[in-house]
């Protein structure tokens, strides 16, 4: 008779339990110790046995787990296993599949040639997307979850979430991207595959972009002009919409954002399809309302910060086998209001606040605002050539920007401000073309070839006072790279050449006497460019590229004088000293050395230094206020010199166990101004941001799935790193430094079969502090924002067919 029958009945249960639970622990501990253990990596790369070439979307499945891994665009699949015997199978259309046993104690790899199969297949249709190729240049995109939570920003503060990425700010509604301490004219902004053309150069002129167009917004950070144009020297933000469906039946997307700093709300829907009975066409419309009420600080609201946008796009796209065309249209229609400058903003001593503008929340949106409109029609074809020919790309589009900037103050005669128009009304219309040729890839040699051109017309409305010159711009540029991938390098070479004829016209006032100033200017600006990538084991990846080109100056840092939207600014050509040359291109030399741990069960991330140096660096610095009719005014004049930009980048991912991930992303940049040897004004300050995320593990299938909830902070340290004689060039030093505290917390709620809800509510600067942010041109009247908490939904439709 055993111990458990001697004891009375409720006893011997719970002491049957108790024996049952220890027997049990070896058992669970062992799974578990089992589950830590499955971080050996499996990995390798797949090619033709004849030729070596490397099969990028070969299938590669793993039997005892049923996991499959499709090769990448260098052949490389990856799995994640515990120590054990397992099976592999390889297939490839076009190849005999193969099998392959192995006992995996440590991590391994494991390369398969396939053998070309001779078999003839039956006639199929394959349709896809190009895969993009491999950069040599470090890249960052947002997608999936991460686009999500930057729903209802504008584009420049969405890009914020890009590790290196800082933004040159005009308030709480104006955010310009700025990479590695470089923007405006050197940042190049391609919208669905065009160069966003407009009145970019202005630093309140925030993207006229709607970011609900995109499915995912990628940078690439470094000097990419080869590709991309002479002004890319900083890096390219690529807006990149899905690509239009190729199955039938109709689906859809709605989008709702509400905060409650500024009583924003949003709502984005877009709806796509194609039609069963006529599969080659197919078509997408989309469209977005947002409206936001005063923003406010921790302490007050800020006046006159109001917006309202609406904006919409369509596509309609006709695909066949060797052929296909699109036609998009979008257009971008925005009022934006601005904080007034203060008028007594100088009289305050140098380390004191100007007290605010009064006001309380409202929607009005009253003087002073932007209005802007941008269209742009674009039209793309591809062809697919015989043999080696590869594919031709075509793309042509119109851009027509308006831009009203409305003053403090309406005009004094009455029966001009009861017509209420823009004191500065600028027209810019512009008219791209690009050819691209790809040819197949000849053994490990691939690249491409393209021609560019741009035609540009930059006006203002009769009346409309003068800012910066009428101008036309004529810009032709032809550039080839080429390819080299034998077996896990991959190398890149490119060349591009520029020619770029800028003629521009100017009114001027020399002793009480009214001129017109007509002035011509030809350039041509080459760009080279090397990078290689090579794969240094299955988790990680080498990029290293460097560049030389050059970028001509644009008119606006040529001759730009006057006031708008509260600041005065002054080309450099306006006032420079007599007998010294004018304004000339810059060059600029960049180097980038890139190390990526990716794939990786538990760690993943980026490190990116790089260097800069720049001859001849255009740049803004502060300069004595300028007092006219209007009132007194922050002032900035165009400089050139020589720079040197060095920094950093870092993003890790580490997962301390299964459903917590700590991250740590990090940015700095040092610039200096070579000829004086000391700081460039206006630099980022050094950035750091830290996050702990939980992820519910469970199957998508649950009613609630997906669920996740993440607390970070921010730390960004008071820039420290300015000119020596900062007193006399700057009107106030830098902020101090600060710290915010975020939250974020979300998930998928499924409403029906086929409905499931996405929503997130995330919290920002929660403890409510008190900022000011040194890249913020109106720092020297504004604190930052305080708490904002966003609720974010996203409800996915599928009708008729789509939805089977």
């Amino acid at each position: 008779m055993g111990i458990v029958s001697c004891l009375p009945g409720r006893a011997a249960v719970w002491l049957g339990m108790a024996l049952a639970g220890l027997l049990a622990q070896p058992g669970r501990a062992q799974t578990a110790g089992a589950q830590a253990n499955c971080t050996l990596a499996l990995a390798g790369r797949v090619a033709d046995h004849e030729t070596g070439t490397l099969l990028p979307g070969a299938t590669v499945r793993l039997l005892e787990t049923g996991e499959v891994s499709p090769t990448d665009a260098l052949g490389n699949y990856h799995f994640h296993v515990c120590p054990g015997f397992y099976h592999l199978e390889v297939s490839f259309v076009g190849y005999r599949p193969e099998a392959l046993e192995m006992r995996v104690a440590t991590s391994e790899v494991r390369n398969f040639q396939l053998h070309p199969d001779a078999v003839q297949l039956q006639g199929a249709v394959v349709r896809g997307q190009a895969a993009p190729a491999t950069a040599t240049q470090a890249t960052a995109a947002l997608t999936g979850r991460d686009l999500a939570a930057t729903r209802g920003q504008g584009l420049g503060e969405a890009l914020l979430k890009v590790s290196g990425v800082a933004a040159i700010q005009t308030g709480p509604n104006v955010f310009k991207p700025m990479i590695h301490g470089l923007h405006s004219n050197r940042v190049a902004l391609l919208n669905n595959g065009v160069r966003q053309e407009g009145q970019q150069w202005g630093q309140d002129h925030g993207p006229e972009i709607d970011p609900f167009v995109a499915s995912q917004l990628a940078v690439v950070k470094g000097a990419a002009g080869v590709r991309y144009g002479a002004d890319a020297i900083g890096g390219v933000v690529l807006v990149q919409p899905a690509a239009l469906p190729d199955s039938a039946g109709t689906t859809g997307e709605v989008h709702l954002v509400g905060a409650s700093n500024n009583g924003l709300g949003a709502a984005s829907a877009t709806a796509q399809g194609s039609p069963k009975k006529l599969p080659a066409l197919a078509w997408r419309a989309q469209g977005t309302v947002r409206r936001a009420g005063l923003s406010r600080t921790p302490d007050y609201w800020i006046s006159s910060t109001a917006l309202a946008e609406y904006n919409y796009s369509g596509a309609v796209g006709w695909r066949k086998a060797r052929w296909g065309t699109e036609v998009f249209l979008s257009q971008y229609n925005a009022k934006l209001g601005l904080y007034p400058v203060p008028e007594n903003w100088n009289r305050a001593a140098r380390d004191e606040s100007v007290p605010p503008l009064p006001a309380s929340f409202s929607y009005d949106l009253d003087r002073p605002y932007q209005q802007i409109q941008h269209t742009l029609l674009k039209l793309s074809s591809f062809y697919k050539l015989n043999g080696w020919g590869g594919r031709l790309n075509l793309t042509l589009a119109q851009q027509s920007d308006r831009r009203g900037e409305y003053d403090k103050y309406r005009p004094r005669n009455d029966n001009v401000a009861a017509r209420n128009l823009p004191e500065l009304d600028y027209r810019n219309q512009t008219t791209t073309a690009d050819l691209r040729w790809e040819p197949h890839l000849h053994g490990n040699f691939g690249g491409e070839v393209g021609l560019s051109g741009t035609y540009q017309d930059n006006t203002y409305r009769p009346g409309s006072r003068f800012f910066i010159p009428y101008y036309t711009n004529a810009v032709g540029g032809a550039y080839a790279i080429g390819r080299w991938h034998p077996g896990a390098w991959l190398l890149e070479a490119g060349l591009r050449l520029d020619r770029r004829h800028l003629d521009t016209c100017r009114p001027t006032r020399v002793s009480g006497a009214f001129d017109v100033v007509q002035e011509q200017f030809a350039f041509t600006t080459p760009a080279l460019s090397g990078g290689v990538v090579r794969e240094l084991g299955p988790h990680l990846t080498l990029r290293a590229d460097a560049s030389l080109m050059q970028r001509a100056p644009a008119a606006n840092e040529r001759a730009s004088q006057g006031v708008h939207n509260g600041i005065y600014e002054e080309g450099y050509d306006i006032t420079r000293p007599p007998g010294t040359p004018a304004l000339g291109p810059e060059t600029a030399r960049s180097l980038a050395l890139s190390l990526t741990w990716h794939d990786h069960p538990r760690l993943n991330g980026e490190l990116t230094v790089y260097q800069n140096h720049i001859d001849n660096y255009i740049y803004q610095t502060p300069i004595a206020p300028v007092l006219d009719i209007r009132g007194l005014f922050p002032s900035y004049r165009y400089q050139q010199t020589d720079a040197r930009f060095r920094g950093l980048d870092l993003l890790v991912a580490y997962r301390l166990a299964r459903p917590l991930t700590l991250g740590l992303k990090a940015a700095t940049v040092v610039e200096r101004d070579l000829r004086l040897d000391d700081y460039l004004i206006l630099a980022p300050a050094d950035r750091l941001e830290s996050w702990l995320r939980y992820e519910a593990p469970g199957p998508a299938a649950h009613r609630l799935s997906g669920f996740y909830a993440q607390v970070g902070a921010q730390a960004v340290r008071r820039q420290t790193r300015v000119p020596r004689d900062n007193e006399q060039r700057d009107y106030q030093d830098p902020p101090a430094g600060y710290w915010l505290l975020d939250a974020e917390v979300g998930g998928a709620l499924r409403l029906g079969a086929h409905t499931p809800l996405s929503i997130s509510l995330t919290g920002t600067n929660l403890l409510d502090q008190r900022y000011r942010d040194y890249l913020n041109r109106y720092r020297y009247f504004l604190d930052e924002l305080g708490r904002n908490v966003t609720l974010r939904l996203r409800v996915p439709l599928a009708f008729g067919a789509a939805r089977k």
